[in-house]
């Protein structure tokens, strides 16, 4: 059965899936880099998802070592690194609203710089998915 065009290869409207893409930051945006197929779309916002929430995530869990590691070397940083990780998970968090409501509108929304490691990861996974067609 083939989906509907402007469908994903999920079942979902290329709107729909590109939106739940963000949803979950990386974790979401991970699984439909892994489910689509066929929806370039679905698979760019994926793509961008699991670039730009994983930078944050990242560097909230670096914020957050940061403050554990100064209570022993340097107490008075620690509140600094705290609100720190605290801001970039909110910076995060309003990103991702930011991004569901584009997509799901239909607009295009391209994250600076995240959107070339977006397109340069989408490109690598076709290579390499197209290489293992026999």
């Amino acid at each position: 059965m083939n989906p509907a065009p402007g469908h994903s290869s999920t079942g979902l409207s290329t709107p729909v899936a590109s939106a739940l893409a963000y949803s979950a930051w990386w974790l979401t945006g991970g699984i439909f880099c892994w489910l689509e197929r066929r929806d370039r779309t679905v698979r760019f916002h994926a793509a961008q998802a699991v670039v730009t929430f994983g930078a944050i995530a990242m560097l909230i869990v670096m914020c957050a070592v940061c403050a554990v590691a100064s209570l022993s070397l340097m107490p008075s940083l620690f509140a600094f690194f705290a609100i720190a990780a605290a801001l970039t998970w909110t910076v995060g968090v309003v990103l991702s609203g930011i991004s569901m409501w584009k997509v799901a509108r239909g607009d295009e929304w391209r994250i600076p710089v995240a959107a070339e490691w977006a397109e340069r990861l989408n490109r690598a996974s076709l290579t390499t998915s197209a290489a293992a067609l026999p």
